[in-house]
C-alpha cells in the first residue's frame, strides 16, 4: 500500500509541477586555491586534446563527444598508454552563454561535459580528468571553473569531491503547469571568491 500511496503521490507532484531538474554545483579550487595534485603512480595521464585526436578515437563513445569542442572550448582527455578513456570539456565566454545555466564572469569556465569509456568506471578516471584539468585551465588565465552534476549521481558527486572541488548550491527547476519558461530556485548557496 505505501509504494501505491507513494507513485500516486510522486505523479500527482508530476502534474502540478511539471518536469524538474535538481544539481548540485561544484567549484574548483580557483587559481589562489590549493589543488587536488594528482597523484604519480597512476596509470593514466592527462592533456588537452584537438578534435583531430577525439573523431580518431576508436571508442565511440568518446567520438560522440566531438560536438562539445570548438571555439570558447577546452578540451582534456585522460590516456591509458596512447587510448583515450575519459574525455572532457570546458566552455567559457560566448560559447557557454548560450547555457546560462550558472552565471559566469569573464575569466572562468563551466566544466560542461564528462565521460568515460564503461570498462574505466570506478577505476579514478573522472577523479584524474577533473583535478589535472582544472589545474590545466587555472595555468592558462582561468580563475575558477564551475559544474553541475545531478543532485543522485553519486560517482560524479564523489569525483568532484576528490578533485578537491567544493559543492557550492543546489538547483531546482519547476516547470508548474507547463509555463514557457521555468522556475528555478537556488539553495544554500556559498559565496565563491572571485578571482
Amino acid at each position: 500500500m505505501g509504494r501505491l500511496v507513494k507513485a500516486l503521490l510522486k505523479k500527482l507532484l508530476r502534474c502540478l509541477l511539471g518536469e524538474y531538474s535538481a544539481y548540485y554545483v561544484y567549484a574548483s579550487p580557483g587559481a589562489a586555491g590549493v589543488p587536488v595534485r594528482p597523484g604519480t603512480n597512476s596509470p593514466f595521464s592527462v592533456r588537452p586534446v584537438d578534435a583531430s585526436a577525439i573523431t580518431g578515437s576508436q571508442d565511440s563513445l568518446i567520438r560522440e563527444q566531438a560536438g562539445y569542442g570548438g571555439p570558447g572550448s577546452h578540451a582534456y582527455a585522460c590516456f591509458e598508454k596512447d587510448r583515450i578513456v575519459g574525455i572532457c570539456f570546458y566552455w567559457f565566454g560566448d560559447r557557454y552563454r548560450t547555457r546560462k545555466y550558472w552565471p559566469l564572469v569573464e575569466g572562468e569556465a563551466k566544466l560542461v561535459q564528462i565521460v568515460s569509456i564503461p570498462e574505466m568506471r570506478g577505476r579514478g578516471v573522472a577523479t584524474r580528468l577533473i583535478a589535472s584539468s582544472s589545474m590545466d585551465m587555472m595555468q592558462k588565465g582561468f580563475g575558477r571553473a564551475y559544474a553541475r552534476i545531478w543532485h543522485s549521481n553519486v560517482p560524479s558527486l564523489r569525483a568532484f569531491e576528490r578533485a578537491g572541488w567544493t559543492r557550492i548550491a543546489l538547483v531546482i527547476e519547476v516547470n508548474p503547469l507547463r509555463r514557457k519558461l521555468p522556475m528555478r530556485v537556488r539553495l544554500n548557496s556559498k559565496p565563491v571568491a572571485r578571482q
